[in-house]
């Protein structure tokens, strides 16, 4: 017996544990979210049109995105179903069971988290999802719920992480949270403000229902972040490709997308302010968007694209790549790795962020709106706005990330003279909800895809007037594709097919039951965004 314990102890590696705990799997955790938003991101990020395709003449595979299809048979668009039930999935339960045997209770208030925070982006991004019978043992075929069951659920989640968080009772000579915290550092209060706003994100999402209560959102808000120091982010080091942004020049995700006409009207003065002097350009665009050499077409050279049309410009008038200004390559060396080249976002050691304290400003804004007290409401739409020129502006990222501002911050006399501008309002009687989602899409743009997402289809894209006065839509400016996708028989997107590999293949049965296999699922509407 001795003998044959020798000879099993060659199969085991001390740097490859069989049985890790806590703190060595979360890292894991937190690095493997990326994966799921910014994969999927290069399709709704054209459904919003944050950026679409530079050229007319590129594969149907990317063009019938930016007509609001779809690739048949293909798992595009199935990187949140991926990251959802196999990247996240067991392995926070695996976290969870570990940290209740040694009274690890912060890592398991924030596995919770983390869950509370999959299944919200998967259902808004799928529809209806497996939960009740996720990661159900011993069986092939797994049920789906309906969005009304999940959205429950994952308040449940929420209270469940909110309650770990809270204990105090830890166990002094086991391993803390901030051991495999990269994001927080183990502070529980931040994790806690996360979950608050996991919640108020989930709560205001139902804006349409008959019973959905705005001062409860307010009261979410003030519970979750308080600044722009409570950001939730995810850093990359950038020392190799599979540590580095996704969106970074390095890893060259993003040859063929350019920045969308939408974003350069917004920012450019055009849709805020009916023209593109410079006081009515928004400083803020130097930083996010990239100019193309001419600069005299009135707005500093800002040019952007159309769905499906690509650049129609010529020379050097063509639309810049994401990454540098008068670019229109890949400005990397290949092979060569350059942590700050790029440019806001995108570059390889920018962090991804998941939440900001501008985006849940901007959310109880719309709550304060709808719940006709447009005082509060202007108030939380400066703020918010104020807040995301702080966050081009912030210096110090978790692991020295990248800078996000362009050579030198936004300057002070900048945000007063933008926020004192005509391209902001300042008298609440003024205050449209266009104003306050139209500046809550550009402080998301580039990474809040998934939320901006659940904004448009609340409201119809381009078809809902403002609830309160009715005198516009409330995606002023917004144009669906010239021409859909053919699958989408002239309905809008509202929904991602769930994972190819998975669902329409070993899960094809229970796909059906909710109609999956319809050739036009992918513009059947969300519950969340139904009025009754």
């Amino acid at each position: 017996m001795t003998s044959c314990k020798k000879w099993l102890d060659v199969n085991y590696d001390p740097d490859t544990p069989q049985d890790p705990g806590a703190s060595s799997v979360f890292p894991s955790q937190l690095a493997a979210i990326p994966r799921g938003i910014q994969w999927d991101a290069r399709y709704t990020g054209k459904y919003i049109q944050n950026f679409n395709v530079s050229s007319s003449t590129r594969p149907a595979a990317e063009l019938n995105w930016d007509k609001m299809g779809y690739v048949a048979n293909t798992d595009l668009g199935g990187d949140m179903w991926r990251q959802t039930y196999f990247g996240l999935g067991k392995n926070l339960d695996y976290i969870i069971d570990k940290a209740s045997k040694i009274g690890q209770w912060d890592y398991i208030g924030a596995a919770y988290a983390l869950k509370a925070w999959s299944f919200q982006v998967a259902t808004d991004y799928y529809g209806e999802i497996i939960f009740t019978e996720a990661f159900r043992e011993n069986t092939a075929l797994f049920q789906y719920d309906d969005q009304k069951t999940v959205y429950e659920g994952i308040r449940r989640l929420c209270d469940s992480a909110i309650k770990y968080l809270d204990r105090t009772d830890l166990n002094p000579a086991n391993l803390k949270l901030s051991v495999g915290d990269y994001s927080y550092n183990g502070d529980v209060s931040k994790w806690k403000k996360f979950v608050y706003g996991l919640l108020a994100r989930n709560y205001n999402n139902l804006s349409n229902k008959a019973d959905y209560d705005p001062a409860k959102v307010v009261e979410l808000v003030d519970k979750s972040f308080a600044s722009g120091a409570d950001d939730f982010v995810i850093p990359f080091d950038a020392s190799k490709n599979e540590d580095a942004n996704f969106y970074g020049p390095f890893r060259d995700n993003l040859t063929f997308f350019r920045q969308s006409n939408f974003i350069v009207r917004l920012m450019d003065g055009t849709t805020f302010a009916g023209g593109t002097q410079g006081h009515q350009r928004d400083p803020r665009i130097r930083h996010m968007l990239t100019c193309s050499t001419d600069t005299l077409n009135g707005n500093g050279g800002y040019r952007g694209v159309n769905p499906a049309e690509g650049d129609v410009n010529t020379g050097n008038s063509r639309v810049s790549v994401m990454w540098q200004d008068s670019t229109y390559a890949n400005p990397r060396t290949v092979g060569v790795f350059v942590p700050n080249l790029g440019k806001f976002l995108f570059k390889d050691k920018s962090p991804m962020p998941l939440m900001t304290y501008s985006e849940l400003q901007f959310i109880k804004a719309e709550a304060l709106y709808l719940s006709n007290d447009p005082g509060g409401a202007l108030a939380a739409y400066r703020n918010a706005i104020g807040a995301h020129f702080d966050f081009i502006n912030r210096a110090v990222w978790p692991r020295a990330g990248a800078a996000l501002f362009n050579g030198t911050p936004i300057t002070p006399a900048q945000k007063t003279a933008y926020l004192a501008g005509p391209c902001v309002k300042q008298d609440a009687n003024d205050l449209r909800l266009s104003d306050i989602m139209l500046q809550k899409y550009i402080a998301m743009w580039g990474w809040g895809f998934n939320e901006t997402w659940v904004d448009m289809r609340k409201y119809h894209y381009n078809k809902d007037e403002d609830p309160i006065h009715h005198d516009g839509i409330v995606y002023k400016g917004f144009s669906l594709p010239t021409v859909l996708d053919a699958s989408n028989m002239t309905k809008p997107v509202f929904r991602v097919r769930p994972r190819y590999n998975s669902e329409y293949v070993w899960n094809r049965e229970n796909l059906d039951k909710i109609g999956g296999l319809a050739s036009d699922y992918h513009t059947k509407e969300m519950w969340y965004s139904l009025a009754n």
